[in-house]
């Protein structure tokens, strides 16, 4: 009897469990960028699907889905260049071509696919990587050129990324700058060495950048559009980006789901809203972002705040091979710590 009993109790729990809804958490990176995912996203895909969502927000994406907990979340944000790396460490759910339609629509050079060629990762959007500047101490003519960072008049004055992204973004744009690409990247070393030297401070976070921008204590950085962008709208206009002449470095930012994590159709579901143009016109226009959906059409005020149509600013734009600053990512990020330790010294 007590068998039959515990067997009984047992069966009610997994039938209770088995009925628990589904419900997509999507781990992003903290601040107003979750904020803004949660109500321009998911909320309208819940009211569209009636499948619950909640956002996470988490210091480090890439981090989260290599942690052993990582199935706890069903999407996950990352940069492009960490989506490459976790797809090839074979650790994101993969998705045929028709199970997500809308990624048809999407430039299929940035779609990542695993090594059977299924999809797994969704990039949802673009922003770039300029020159940032304080427009009281500085103006976009001192920095038409990249090369104008290593400048000695700057020495002091400007900031730089940690080298986790440093060694991807930066050594990878500074070459393409001095005739390199993302394979051969020591034509951009002797521009990060003077970015280095030239530097007030290594930045811990955006909103750390976002204070000495605006207070003058650094007067230029290179930074991200979408935050420029957010900073003037809510009224910091002593703040602008340059795009040099050597072009902008394109970032697409991927959603991936961790491999193992659960509600596989209901996340299915929500990575095929993320790919429409419908989603991406909606987080674009709150964020300063680009759309990767062809068929996205932004509204005209929104491509006023750019200053822009979207084809100009994609003509100058730089695309690098993101699998070869993946593949040696290890040995330039070791690369670009003994500089900074160097000029420490």
């Amino acid at each position: 009897m007590k068998i039959t009993l515990s067997f009984a109790i047992a069966t009610v729990c997994a039938t209770v469990a088995t009925m628990a809804p589904a419900e997509v958490i999507h781990a992003t990176w903290g601040g107003g960028g979750a904020v803004t995912l949660n109500d321009y996203v998911m909320k309208p895909f819940s009211e569209k699907t009636g499948i619950e969502t909640r956002v996470a927000e988490v210091p480090n994406t890439a981090g989260a889905v290599r942690s052993p907990t990582a199935t706890q979340y069903n999407v996950v944000t990352t940069t492009y260049f960490e989506g490459v790396s976790l797809a090839q460490a074979d650790l994101l759910e993969g998705f045929s071509d028709e199970e997500l339609p809308n990624v048809a629509d999407l430039p299929q050079n940035i779609v990542l696919r695993n090594a059977a060629g299924q999809i797994v990762g969704v990039p949802s959007y673009f922003t770039y990587y300029g020159i940032t500047f304080n427009n009281e101490q500085a103006s976009a003519e001192d920095f038409t050129s990249w090369n104008s960072l290593k400048d000695p008049k700057w020495k002091g004055k400007l900031a730089m990324t940690r080298p986790v992204y440093s060694s991807a973004y930066d050594l990878t744009i500074y070459a393409h700058a001095n005739g390199g690409d993302a394979a051969n990247v020591y034509a951009g070393k002797e521009l990060l060495e003077g970015l280095i030297g030239n530097s007030l401070t290594t930045y811990t976070s955006l909103a750390h950048m976002n204070t000495l921008l605006g207070t003058g204590e650094v007067t230029a950085v290179p930074f991200y559009a979408s935050r420029v962008w957010d900073l003037r709208r809510k009224g910091q206009t002593n703040i602008e980006m340059a795009i040099p002449k050597e072009g902008a470095l394109l970032l697409a930012y991927t959603n991936v789901m961790p491999k193992g994590a659960a509600d596989r159709e209901e996340t299915r579901q929500y990575l095929n809203f993320l790919a429409s143009a419908e989603s991406q016109v909606n987080i674009s226009v709150q964020t300063g972002n680009i759309p990767t959906n062809k068929n996205a059409v932004l509204p005209q005020a929104y491509i006023d705040t750019i200053g822009m149509t979207q084809e100009e600013l994609m003509s100058k734009m730089y695309t690098p091979d993101w699998n070869a600053v993946v593949e040696n990512h290890e040995e330039r990020l070791n690369m670009v710590e003994q500089m900074m330790s160097n000029a420490g010294n």
